[in-house]
């Protein structure tokens, strides 16, 4: 798509490190896909061999040269690594260089644009965006201005500035609103904003009898997600289980029982399971990571000033007995074809939420689908047209999944996929026809005997609606591919 460098992966794929693999990098990547970028290495210990990555298609090892620079130019004198792929490596870079030195106005981008106006309203934008509503139930949320005087805010995130990893993605910001800060900001004089941290249960728990509705932010960071740091503390890496930590878990057991309006924040960069503690919650949000923004965003949306309109791009299990099995200590693991709500489909799973779910605080109706052919060609195009309708009193963006399903298929397929999304912004009562496109090769399967992409001529099912959840997809008709 015309990215000018892509960075290989720390793992190994059929025996090989990613940033060794030649299949992947040579064969696929700069070949199949007639790549003209330079692959980078992954951060520290993403290369493990010189003549291996030089051979396999590696253009350039990051952060240092430990495998490359002086290694690599022994290796070269010595017959190991030849002089073309050098050639080569260094025309990819070259070429990159080439290519944007005389983009854009070099004027334009002085130390005065990190953080200017402009890009934190874009910060608060995508974390308002990205928000996604899992439960909402009686209509907790938004609060409700004149019903609340006191709102507890409780739990050791709420308080702190959580942007994700400490590795080499952390980011530094000249500041980040964190959720308690945000919900100050927003509540205004007449709410009286009350934190614990919940660290002792105690005051945790007479905070939330005393308060019309609580706020608790729980979830993870980056010494439980983040990057595996070597070292004799622990800092980040793969996490053990995808629950929360049993901490929060008995800070959520200990609060709902002194509130029936109590809301949940997660905060995370992955799927969190909610075993035990799902119907405790009379709401819950997941967060992510929202940024130097994100508690204003979060605020916003707790007090209906946004509405939320973030969809899941994973599913979240009922529990870690419904994934593969993980072993983080494993050298080596094989994995079947089907994952996510793919896997979940095949097997008849049912997850606690499905891809592509969240709600909102209006409702959106889905009618009359149609198709704009019953059959296209292999080199055809379908149009998929549906008419979304904002059923409640509140303004909001409703984001429409097409997702496609195929029957006689020679080869084994997933039930459906997601094959296109849009995003529709709807006043209260409008209704907006909403156009989904679909082109034939995006149905086509990878046949490896012929080594070549596939479009079966066959029957195939487009549904439309709110997430992947079959209940979701009650809208959906047939259409063929032929020659």
């Amino acid at each position: 798509e015309g990215v000018a460098t892509i960075m290989s992966a720390y793992n190994k794929v059929n025996g090989d490190y990613c940033a060794h693999n030649s299949h992947l990098l040579r064969d696929i990547l700069k070949g199949d896909w007639g790549f003209r970028g330079y692959v980078i290495s992954d951060w520290a210990f993403g290369t493990r061999d010189t003549v291996k990555a030089a051979k396999g298609g590696l253009d350039v090892e990051m952060p240092n040269d430990r495998h490359f620079g002086r290694r690599l130019k022994k290796a070269v004198l010595k017959g190991k690594v030849s002089e073309d792929i050098i050639d080569e490596a260094v025309t990819r870079v070259l070429r990159q260089k080439a290519r944007f030195a005389e983009v854009g106005d070099t004027s334009l981008y002085s130390e005065d644009k990190v953080a200017c106006k402009e890009h934190t309203e874009l910060a608060l934008e995508v974390a308002r965006k990205s928000i996604v509503l899992l439960k909402n139930e009686g209509g907790i949320l938004p609060l409700d201005r004149d019903r609340i005087g006191k709102l507890a805010v409780i739990g050791r995130l709420a308080d702190l500035a959580n942007l994700g990893d400490f590795g080499s993605s952390q980011v530094r910001p000249p500041y980040t609103i964190t959720p308690l800060q945000g919900i100050e900001d927003r509540a205004g004089a007449s709410i009286e904003v009350n934190y614990e941290s919940g660290k002792d249960f105690v005051p945790a728990r007479q905070a939330a009898n005393t308060a019309d509705a609580v706020i608790m932010v729980v979830g993870m960071g980056g010494r439980d997600e983040g990057e595996a740091m070597p070292g004799p503390i622990k800092v980040g890496g793969d996490r053990e289980d995808l629950s929360l930590r049993q901490t929060d878990l008995e800070l959520i057991e200990a609060v709902s029982q002194e509130t029936d309006n109590l809301v949940v924040v997660l905060q995370g960069g992955s799927s969190i399971t909610m075993e035990g503690w799902k119907d405790k919650a009379q709401a819950i949000l997941m967060a992510w990571y929202p940024g130097m923004e994100g508690g204003n965003a979060l605020a916003d949306i707790l007090f209906g000033e946004v509405n939320p309109s973030g969809k899941l791009p994973i599913i979240f299990p009922e529990n870690s007995g419904q994934l593969p099995h993980f072993d983080k200590k494993a050298k080596s693991i094989e994995y079947g074809y089907y994952h996510g709500y793919r896997l979940f489909d095949k097997e008849g799973l049912q997850p606690a939420f499905p891809f592509g779910f969240g709600i909102s605080y209006t409702r959106y109706g889905y009618g009359d689908l149609r198709l704009s052919d019953k059959e296209i060609g292999k080199d055809g195009l379908l149009e998929v047209k549906v008419d979304v309708t904002n059923q409640g009193e509140m303004a909001g963006d409703e984001i429409v999944q097409l997702y496609i399903g195929s029957s006689g298929s020679k080869v084994d397929r997933p039930p459906k996929e997601l094959k296109y999304f849009a995003r529709v912004h709807l006043e209260p009562g409008e209704m907006k026809t909403v156009s989904l496109e679909c082109k034939a090769e995006d149905l086509a399967y990878y046949d490896v005997d012929s080594g070549a992409w596939v479009v079966e001529e066959i029957e195939y099912t487009a549904y439309v609606g709110p997430s992947s959840r079959q209940e979701d997809l009650s809208l959906s008709d047939t259409f063929k591919i032929k020659s």
